[in-house]
This record gives structure tokens, C-alpha cells and sequence, in this order.
């Protein structure tokens, strides 16, 4: 049998439960429960992973795996271990169940292969997802507490201030302090943006001319000036700012009438991070609003006119024009996506892509060049009508598999067998010899065969395995080819949009270093 077992730690510590020790516990439990049955053994981990979610690297890549038809039994030391979401976790066993995969839990002693063990697999899931919204619930209800009494609470502090421990009842606490430099930058900064009358991104755009760089040392991006210039901890807390929060929709939790500009303003819930990916911003209607326990720096009517500023600037339309074809698709060298400029002439409409990079950061940041929809779009038709007419040709434009050459699993099966046939005619002499001196000669080669047995099981399970994926990727390749059918088929009966949407599901890559054209489906 195939064997795979996952361990996962959510913060490294060399403890009893570490992953190497998962590990070592699941083997030494297979090596005594299944005995000469463990043809291959697989081990997949994530170190520093949440069990909220199933976003983890290694199990990831164990459930593709799994997918392909390479396991037999999936073995975890603890359930949380594998998933602490009773969703989560009835999805991946949902395809344990569609691929005969065996699920064994050590720490509660569960075996799917019995009714009862499933029904408990399914109890604890329940109870180990409850564990963990009920800690999570206490967690986020005790950062919220101290976050409306205007208390820090965790993070780097926002520009211009720095950290400070406080004694308030007897108890310690972290608030915020303003930092000379930082006032006078953050003061600057704000000022620039007002009297210059810019956008955001036209700001970004002179610094980077004017060489004028952030207090680390690098240019500026726009979400960087974006973050600076809506950052409401410097702005003093008066009425205005309270209204303007209100309007919002934010959830207010000190009263208007306190709101006199003595201290600053604590925002909370502005964004959410569910797993190790990027923080994901919330709507207003989730941000929790309050007097802060720090002192301010920056004059309300300031703060309100850079908000102002960035309301005005804001603009929300619909395409004026046609989508392109390879909008959403097609990178430039740089790795940027490349934008669409329109511009209505007598003859029609002329369209380019170009790449937003180069034009913010200038030719330094990007060599590559503008150029016209039409020639690039054609190009990835020509692809397409080539396929079409010779469906071979895709194996040029897909991803391929490390190529190695896996034995033929009917040739292994009938070494298995003369093996197999080898060992039973010795048995069958070894009690006719049992008690003659060769014996021992006639066991050791019965050890050898049986060494020599579980590795041609084990090249065999890995050449069925091969052979599964090489046919799972024939089959995603034929699929693709008949969409790109049914795509040229009816191109012109598509809308522009149509015919984006379908190409950005068939393009995997695709890039423009300026002379060629680089495509994956």
C-alpha cells in the first residue's frame, strides 16, 4: 500500500508535537499496524500554517497527489493537525472518498474504514473548528476592548509615531507618542499634496522625476501614498472628523460631544487577515471607530482636505471602448500587466498596449514599448487557428511535466509475479527442509526475494502513478483544444467582452518582451 502523512505546526517549537515527531509517531503506528504492507511512504508538511484554512503549501500539493491516484492511506497524528474547518475538512475527505483513500488519525484513534470511525472523524472536526473560533473569538473580543479604550494594539506603529508602554490601573498597556522627524514628514507630505493639487498617482509620478524618495531609501508606490495620506491616527479627533466617519457608515463607539480635539483617533478593522496572504480591505460599515489614547499632530481641517482631495480625484466610468482581447492577460518583460490606451481617429478606433510601469517610472523601470492591440491580438489567433487545424501543435504551448522514463507497469506486474511464485516454491521447500541445515540458506533467499519484491511494488506504484497524470494532462489538453473549436467557431458571434473572458481562460502566460510573444495555455 501507498502511504502518505501530513504534519503541520502553526509556530515552530521543538516540542512533543513537532513535525518530525508527527512523523516518526505515524510511521512507527503504520510499521506495527500494517507489516510488510507499506510499499511507499510519503511525508508533506507546512511549518508556520493556519488550520482555518487549507491555503497551505504541502497540503496542497498531498491533495493534487492524492488526486492523481497515488495514495492509498493518509495518515495525521492529531486531526487539527490536517484541518480545524468542519468544511474544510468534509471537502478534502469527500475526494479521500472518490480516490479509496484510506484516513487514519492516531491521536483519537480513528479509522475510516469502520462506520463508527467515520462518524467520530466527523464529531471531532466539529469539536476541534468550535476550539478555534471559541479562541478566536476571545482573542479578537480582548484586542477590540483595548482598541476602544485607544490603547495600540499590535503592529508597527503608523508613521510618525513609535510605541510607548503605559501603567493605567496597575495594568500595562501600549499607546503611541509622536516622533519629531515623523511629524515634520508626514506634515510635509500632506502639504505637498494639497498645494500641488496632484493625484495620487501624480504624485508618484513627480517624486520619482524629482528623485524625492520615501524615509526607507526607495521610491515611492501609490499604495504607499495612499496608506500615508488616508492614515487617521495623526488627525485630531474633533466633531468635523467624527461626521465624517459617521457618514461612512463606521461603527462609532465614543460619543460626538467628546470628540473636542484633544486626542487623536483610533480606527479599528480597516482590514482583515484571514490566512499568511496579503491583508484584504474591509468596508466602512466594519471599521470601528474611537477616541484614541495618543496625542494628535495633524489639524483636522488638513487631514479632511487631503480626504477631500482624494474623493475629487477619485473617477468611476465604464469602458468607453471595447474590451481588448489580452486585456487582463498580457504581462510586458517587466512582469507588469500591460494597460490599453484608446484614441478615436478618422479611420477608426487605434488602440496600444503599454506597460503601466514604464509609464509612471519611466524608461529605467522599463524598456519595453508600446504597441498595437491588433498585431498582438492576431498573433494569439494564429496560435489558436494552428491548433485548430493540427491539435498536436498545443503540446507546443502547455506546460510540461519533468519528463522521466517510468518503467511499464505490465512488465513490473510480471516481475512481481515470477517473484511471487519465486518465494511460494521456497516456502514450499523450506517445510520439507525445516529441520535440515538448508534452511537457513533457503530463508535468506526468501529475505532477499521479499526486499527485492516490495521495491519492484513500489517502482510499479510509481509508474501507475505517472501514467495517470500523463493521461490526466492528455485529457486537460484535449478539453482546451475544444474550447479553442468552439471559441473560432463563434468568434464573431462573441461580444468583446465574450471573447476576453474566453481567452483569459484558455492563456495561462502570456508576455511581450517586445519582439516576441510569449504564450502558455
Amino acid at each position: 500500500m501507498r502511504f502518505f502523512t501530513y504534519g503541520r505546526k502553526s509556530v515552530y517549537k521543538d516540542n512533543s508535537d513537532s513535525i518530525d515527531n508527527q512523523f516518526r509517531m505515524c510511521r512507527e503506528y503504520c510499521e506495527v499496524r500494517f507489516p510488510g504492507e507499506i510499499d511507499s511512504w510519503r511525508q508533506f508538511s507546512d511549518e508556520d500554517f493556519t488550520g482555518a484554512n487549507t491555503n497551505r503549501p504541502g497540503f496542497q500539493s498531498m491533495m493534487a497527489e492524492l488526486r492523481e491516484g497515488m495514495c492509498d492511506v493518509l495518515v495525521v497524528y492529531q486531526l487539527d493537525r490536517f484541518s480545524r474547518d468542519v468544511r474544510d475538512f468534509s471537502a478534502a475527505y469527500a475526494e479521500m472518498q472518490a480516490h479509496h483513500v484510506r484516513f487514519i488519525c492516531l491521536d483519537l484513534n480513528i479509522d475510516t474504514s469502520t462506520p463508527i470511525g467515520e462518524a467520530m472523524m466527523y464529531v471531532s472536526s466539529a469539536f476541534s473548528q468550535m476550539e478555534r473560533k471559541n479562541i478566536a473569538m476571545r482573542v479578537a473580543d480582548n484586542m477590540t476592548g483595548l482598541a476602544k479604550k485607544g490603547y495600540w494594539v499590535g503592529g508597527n506603529p503608523p508613521v510618525g509615531y513609535e510605541r510607548s508602554r503605559i501603567l493605567v490601573n496597575g495594568r500595562k498597556h501600549v499607546t503611541i507618542v509622536p516622533v519629531p522627524e515623523g511629524v515634520e514628514y508626514m506634515n510635509w507630505l500632506y502639504d505637498y499634496f494639497l498645494e500641488n493639487n496632484l493625484s495620487i498617482q501624480g504624485m508618484e509620478t513627480e517624486f520619482r522625476k524629482k528623485g524625492i524618495k520615501s524615509q526607507k531609501g526607495g521610491f515611492f508606490s501609490t499604495t504607499q501614498l495612499y496608506q500615508l495620506l488616508t492614515s487617521p491616527y495623526c488627525c485630531e479627533a474633533t466633531p468635523e472628523v467624527y461626521d465624517y466617519y459617521e457618514k461612512k457608515g463606521c461603527k462609532m463607539e465614543s460619543p460626538r460631544e467628546l470628540w473636542d480635539g484633544s486626542v487623536g483617533v483610533m480606527v479599528y478593522g480597516r482590514t482583515t487577515q484571514k490566512d499568511k496572504s496579503a491583508h484584504s480591505k474591509q468596508p466602512p460599515s466594519e471599521w470601528t471607530v474611537c477616541l484614541g489614547a495618543h496625542k494628535p499632530f495633524m489639524p483636522a481641517e488638513k487631514w479632511l482636505a487631503v480626504q477631500a482631495r482624494m474623493t475629487h480625484n477619485a473617477c468611476y466610468h465604464k469602458p468607453k471602448y471595447p474590451v481588448a482581447l489580452l486585456r487582463g492577460t498580457l504581462r510586458c518583460s517587466c512582469g507588469a500587466l500591460m494597460a490599453v490606451s484608446s484614441k478615436k481617429k478618422v479611420e477608426g478606433v487605434s488602440r496600444w498596449y503599454y506597460c503601466e510601469k514604464r509609464m509612471r517610472k519611466g524608461v529605467e523601470a522599463c524598456a519595453c514599448s508600446q504597441i498595437k492591440c491588433e498585431l498582438l491580438d492576431e498573433k494569439v489567433l494564429e496560435v489558436f487557428r494552428g491548433i485548430e487545424a493540427d491539435p498536436k501543435l498545443i503540446e507546443q504551448y502547455v506546460a510540461k511535466s519533468e519528463s522521466k522514463k517510468s518503467a511499464d507497469p505490465k512488465k513490473l506486474q510480471s516481475k512481481i509475479s515470477a517473484t511471487e511464485e519465486k518465494i511460494g516454491r521456497l516456502a514450499a521447500s523450506l517445510a520439507l527442509a525445516e529441520n535440515s541445515t538448508a534452511s537457513k540458506y533457503i530463508i535468506s533467499e526468501m529475505e532477499n526475494l521479499d526486499s527485492e519484491l516490495r521495491e519492484l511494488k513500489q517502482k510499479k506504484a510509481a509508474a501507475e502513478a505517472d501514467r495517470r497524470k500523463e493521461i490526466s494532462e492528455e485529457k486537460n489538453n484535449s478539453e482546451k483544444v475544444k474550447k479553442i473549436f468552439r471559441f473560432l467557431k463563434g468568434i464573431d458571434n462573441f461580444t468583446a467582452e465574450e471573447r476576453n473572458e474566453i481567452v483569459r481562460s484558455l492563456v495561462k502566460e502570456c508576455k511581450w518582451d517586445g519582439e516576441t510573444l510569449f504564450i502558455l495555455l
